[in-house]
């Protein structure tokens, strides 16, 4: 295999058996579950473009936020994205959904 290939099936298998979810994550999935996102996500994904990332969004748009971090914060995110074989973007969705739980009336 060359260092452009990308093993799926060694992947798949990895995250239904092997793979740490984080800590009260309310995003992360595994195995059944895992797969089930997965194919939802394909299914709207399949007429082309990003997937909106809610269910409830009635115009399959999902608004894009923009942030600017210290260049140590930015590292650590990325840092603890790696990590967790997650994207910096859904660290900061799943942090950005827990303040804003926590703080609302």
């Amino acid at each position: 295999m060359d260092n452009n290939t990308t093993d799926y099936d060694a992947l798949a298998d990895w995250a239904e058996r092997a793979m740490n979810l984080p800590k009260n994550s309310t995003t992360a999935k595994k195995g059944a579950d895992a797969a089930r996102a997965g194919r939802e996500l394909l299914e709207r994904v399949g007429a082309g473009g990003r997937p909106s990332l809610g269910s409830d969004d009635e115009t399959g748009e999902s608004p894009r936020r923009q942030v600017r971090l210290p260049r140590n914060l930015s590292q650590r995110l990325d840092s603890l994205a790696k990590e967790q074989h997650r994207t910096p973007s859904d660290v900061m969705r799943e942090a950005v959904e827990q303040y804003v739980r926590a703080h609302s009336a």
